[in-house]
């Protein structure tokens, strides 16, 4: 006999993921995640209190006294600083033509919608991925620990149609609370925003660039529900597949990564920021630059980027190298 086909497998998983209680709490942790953000944006876009226009007008003051009194000696030392970094790096420009005190560079900052919104959605992204592959864990590892994968497999025994349903109900299933958890920090930032008058400028190019954010981050929390799903299947306990990533994040993508900043483009945690938000920034340090044919000692510091092409394919390939070895290991081993 050889069972349903996939699609009645993956139909039958659907309503299983949907019921399992631990997945039905981290939806619920999606949700107030969003909530937190909102509850953060209302409370950083307020308008700036009397009191602290009071302390910027005087500390704008006492900044123009000092100004009046040394300002030309602040432009000569600035100057003189940018000529001997000019003679490792041609392109230094420590912007020693504007150094004069302006009334916005003491008045507090009111943050915007339309200035930090992106950023603000990237806030919850990252709670919402890290709770997509638990979701995609725990959908797998709660069924090997209670057994009940073993009885499963007694009237479905063809482990890949198996295997193929519950990572596709992992990638697929995360898709919904993630989205509700997007749109409300979207929805609700921009009602705190109204709230505070700091809504600013919203074109529809911002628009445009938010709505692919979101798509990225979609995207990005169905490949994560898959590869949790996966790893669950070669860890087959929830400890063990959190420590493997959580450990990996921590050892290769920060302590490898910091040692050898050359390795930042192949780490995961790079790739991944640099697909959520189109581009990773980072900086290297290399051998100086020779100014007029003569080397220069020690070492300068260059930006870096990894583009979020190169992101997106790194992570669709790690994810599709650990989906293939959980397969792998799942046919091959005996299951209590």
């Amino acid at each position: 006999m050889s069972g349903p086909g996939v699609g009645g497998l993956v139909r039958v998983e659907a309503r299983r993921f949907r019921y399992r209680a631990a997945v039905r709490w981290l939806a619920a942790l999606a949700v107030l995640a969003a909530l937190v953000v909102v509850t953060t944006v209302f409370l950083s876009a307020r308008p700036p209190s009397e009191r602290a226009l009071a302390d910027a007008q005087e500390q704008y003051a006492f900044a123009q006294e000092d100004w009046a009194e040394n300002g030309e000696q602040y432009v000569a030392d600035c100057r003189d600083g940018e000529a001997q970094e000019r003679e490792t790096n041609p392109d230094a420009d420590w912007g020693c033509d504007d150094l004069e005190p302006r009334p916005e560079y003491y008045l507090p900052m009111q943050p915007t919608l339309a200035g930090s919104g992106p950023t603000w959605v990237s806030g919850a992204t990252t709670f919402l991925l890290l709770l997509a592959f638990a979701a995609g864990v725990t959908f797998v590892t709660a069924e090997i620990g209670s057994g009940a994968l073993g009885t499963w497999l007694t009237f479905v025994p063809r482990r890949g149609r198996v295997y193929a349903s519950k990572v596709t109900v992992a990638a697929a299933g995360v898709l919904v609370p993630t989205a509700l958890a997007l749109a409300l920090t979207v929805g609700g930032a921009w009602a705190a925003a109204t709230a505070n008058g700091a809504v600013g400028e919203l074109s529809s190019g911002w628009w445009g660039d938010l709505g692919w954010q979101a798509l990225r981050a979609l995207a990005a929390a169905a490949v994560l529900g898959a590869a949790g799903a996966a790893l669950g299947f070669l860890a087959r306990s929830a400890a063990g597949a959190l420590g493997i990533g959580v450990g990996w994040l921590l050892l290769v993508d920060s302590v490898l990564a910091g040692v050898v900043p050359a390795l930042t483009p192949w780490t995961l945690r790079a790739s991944l920021s640099a697909w959520l938000d189109d581009g990773y920034r980072y900086w290297e340090s290399v051998p100086c630059r020779p100014v007029d044919g003569v080397a220069q000692e020690g070492s300068c510091t260059v930006e870096r980027t990894v583009s979020m092409l190169h992101g997106g394919v790194l992570l669709a390939v790690v994810v599709a190298v650990l989906v293939v070895l959980g397969l792998l290991v799942f046919r091959r081993r005996d299951v209590d």
